[in-house]
């Protein structure tokens, strides 16, 4: 059986990652057209929690809702994808926040078979 990988690479040792209550089928990935939403808030003292979305622009069902928590100037990274499927697609990104907490800058890639299909920078602003 195809299986879905979530893996999340953090170099904080209190960072956390959570997967959704339902996480859709491997196939769901085969072919899908990926769109990443995120938001970074404030979540304690010196920590910062990344929300993500990923959704399938064909049809708009989620494929991934991971939740990482890290703290500033640290990277949070996550890779999203279906294995053992053909056509695979892949979500990397990177969210880093400021050291004065205010913005965090963005970075992904969508990727299919290993080959980069698109890329995106922004800065986004970290709610309270």
């Amino acid at each position: 059986m195809k299986k879905l990988l979530a893996l999340s690479l953090l170099t904080v040792a209190s960072a956390a990652f959570a997967a959704p209550d339902t996480t859709p089928a491997a196939d769901a990935w085969v072919g899908a057209r990926p769109a990443v939403k995120v938001s970074v808030a404030k979540a304690g003292a010196d920590t910062y929690r990344v929300n993500a979305t990923v959704r399938d622009l064909r049809n708009g069902n989620v494929l991934s809702e991971p939740v990482l928590v890290t703290k500033a100037g640290v990277p949070a990274k996550a890779e999203l994808a279906a294995t053992g499927a053909v056509g695979n697609m892949l979500v990397a990104f990177t969210v880093t926040v400021a050291a004065d907490g205010q913005s965090a800058s963005y970075t992904s890639e969508l990727r299919s078979n290993g080959e980069v299909l698109a890329s995106e920078e922004a800065t986004l602003a970290v709610t309270r």
